[in-house]
């Protein structure tokens, strides 16, 4: 399965864009430590081309975050799968 990099208008609240984020970041991580890639796109700024990236040297925290909001909102599934990458990193 091909995965869909979520798009934004630039000018977007990100906070309310929190879940769609969080599932790329979760996604983009999987597929590149299968794939072994360096970086992963997290988003897309619509019409513009402009791709906001995650290094691998900041997936941890970033999925630590990511860990914590999916705590807060009680959906147990995803913070498995959240610390299963952690483990794999």
């Amino acid at each position: 399965m091909t995965r869909r990099i979520p798009i934004f208008e630039f000018n977007d609240e990100l906070n309310s864009k929190k879940p769609q984020v969080y599932k790329s970041l979760i996604d983009g991580v999987s597929e590149a430590i299968k794939s072994n890639k360096k970086e992963i796109k997290l988003c897309e700024v619509k019409n513009s081309n402009i791709f906001i990236t995650v290094e691998k040297q900041n997936w941890r925290s970033s999925l630590d975050s990511a860990l914590q909001f999916y705590i807060d909102t009680e959906e147990y599934e995803q913070c498995s799968k959240i610390k299963n990458l952690i483990n794999k990193l």
